[in-house]
């Protein structure tokens, strides 16, 4: 027979192994008829008595047990270590009992590791649910904490601001606190408004502005004190679209004592403040705007008064508007503070009448040579240059002419009645009683005569490079080259 541990060959009848003192046998005494059983009976086979809970192991058996008591409750594997680690048995080891059945240790090994197997596994699933809800504790713990904390330092920095006593700080710090800067909206201004009667709270009002977007627009606030904090509403929304806005002090040249502030008008408590909404892309000699605010803060009322104007340069490079007035009119009690108001805002410039003359003059006269621009308006041009200059000839004087150069034809050469040419000069003259000379260098055209006064009838030249012209009312002589005339009758 071979052994069931080791697999040495040992003699028959054998209850330990002859080498490495495996028992070769786990039998154990029935405890009713006293017969050897197998060790894993429930019932004896020979008497059919229960021994499960009864079982006494055989004087073999209690052998054995003594020796291998330490190895119950160890898997295959786990025995197999422990008989190496122990010292090397003696010629008759096989005298010591080991019991170990190798076919009941294989199945409880393997009942025990897959015991072990889903053990481990639920232990796993366990300690991973455990850390993911303690992670997302953490993490709503560290939300509601950041949440507190913002919360606090708004708080903190409005109570800063409201022990500062500054409008702006308070201002900002309440519009932080009750979520409405989503805008991204700047401050423009904020005034305290503060109160003599106990009964009545005291209130500021601001305002602020945005113009990087398609629609800028301007928002008036009221913040008013119950006793123990602020309570913030939004008056006012007024959108100027297509316009750049700006609400500093410098840009508009205002003092600031001046804009912004509060003001009483007809017996109302109102916020002054004034900015710029000049047109998108608007520089030096464009269309630029001021408008002037007065708002309301009980009746929560915005009236506004606008100045246009061409935008021009101070000496000191500052920008302001040259304008004749507001756009808008100024009947009410509020547009009439406003206009008072603008005198004191260096970016508005109101002209006088003086400037406004001379301004319609300046543009009449330049509407008047666009007129006279281009070739098919020489002979006009000619007539207006030099109408003072035919006068004097009419009284016998010699004038210098004002002609004017152009670089194409003014004539029409289908019309042509006379031609005169010398190596200089080609000298025109025309069916409608104009002169037209051509000089040679230069390559240039200027109207020598104009039908106005008279159409001229002949021309033709009197020495060198002098054209005689006839007309209805008398002669004249005319140099080509340094542009005189004078009367030849």
């Amino acid at each position: 027979m071979r052994c069931q541990h080791c697999g040495h060959e040992v003699p028959e009848g054998s209850v330990f192994c002859n080498r490495c003192g495996y028992r070769m046998s786990n039998d154990m005494a029935c405890p009713h008829c006293g017969k050897q059983i197998p060790a894993t009976s429930v019932f004896c086979p020979s008497c059919g008595r229960a021994v499960k809970e009864e079982v006494k192991p055989s004087a073999a058996t209690t052998t054995t047990t003594t020796t291998d008591a330490p190895r119950q409750g160890m898997t295959y594997n786990e025995q197999r270590r422990a008989a190496a680690s122990q010292p090397q048995r003696p010629a008759n080891a096989w005298q010591q009992p080991k019991p170990v059945e190798v076919e009941e240790e294989e199945e409880d090994d393997n009942n025990y590791g897959g015991r072990s197997n889903f053990n481990r596994n639920l232990i796993i699933g366990i300690v991973l649910a455990v850390l993911a809800i303690g992670l997302l504790s953490l993490l709503r713990h560290c939300n509601s904490q950041e949440n507190d904390r913002l919360e606090a330092r708004g708080d903190s920095l409005a109570l800063a601001a409201d022990n500062s006593q500054d409008p702006m700080a308070v201002f900002s710090a309440e519009l932080s606190r009750n979520g409405m800067t989503d805008d991204k909206a700047y401050t423009g201004c904020a005034v305290k408004f503060h109160s003599t009667d106990p009964d009545t709270p005291e209130r500021i009002v601001g305002v602020t502005y945005k113009d990087d977007t398609d629609r800028p627009f301007i928002k008036v606030y009221n913040l008013t004190h119950d006793g123990s904090q602020w309570k913030t509403e939004l008056g006012q929304t007024k959108y100027f679209d297509g316009r750049i806005i700006s609400m500093d002090n410098s840009s508009l040249i205002a003092d600031a004592m001046n804009v912004p502030r509060a003001a009483t008008v007809d017996g109302k408590e109102c916020l002054y403040f004034a900015f710029l909404n000049h047109l998108k892309g608007a520089g030096e000699g464009n269309n630029g705007r001021v408008t002037l605010c007065l708002y309301d803060v009980e009746g929560k009322k915005l009236t506004t008064l606008s100045y246009d104007g061409t935008i021009r340069s101070r000496t000191d490079g500052r920008q302001y508007v040259y304008s004749r007035g507001p756009l808008e009119g100024t009947g009410s009690v509020e547009r009439r503070f406003l206009q008072q108001e603008a005198a004191n805002i260096g970016a508005i410039h109101l002209a006088t009448q003086e400037e406004i003359d001379a301004e319609e003059e300046a543009k009449a006269k330049e509407e008047e040579e666009k007129a006279l621009a281009g070739e098919e308006n020489a002979d006009a041009k000619w007539d207006h240059d030099n109408a003072e200059n035919m006068d004097k000839l009419k009284e016998g004087e010699e004038v210098k002419m004002k002609p004017t150069q152009y670089d194409k034809p003014i004539i029409n050469m289908k019309e042509i009645k006379e031609k005169l040419e010398n190596d200089r000069y080609l000298v025109f003259l025309d069916t409608k009683g104009s002169v037209v000379g051509f000089n040679k260098s230069t390559r240039k055209y200027f109207t020598v005569y104009a039908g106005k006064n008279g159409a001229a009838s002949n021309i033709s030249f009197s020495g060198d490079n002098n054209v005689l012209i006839k007309t209805g009312n008398g002669s004249i002589t005319y140099d080509l080259v340094h542009d005189r005339a004078k009367s030849a009758n």
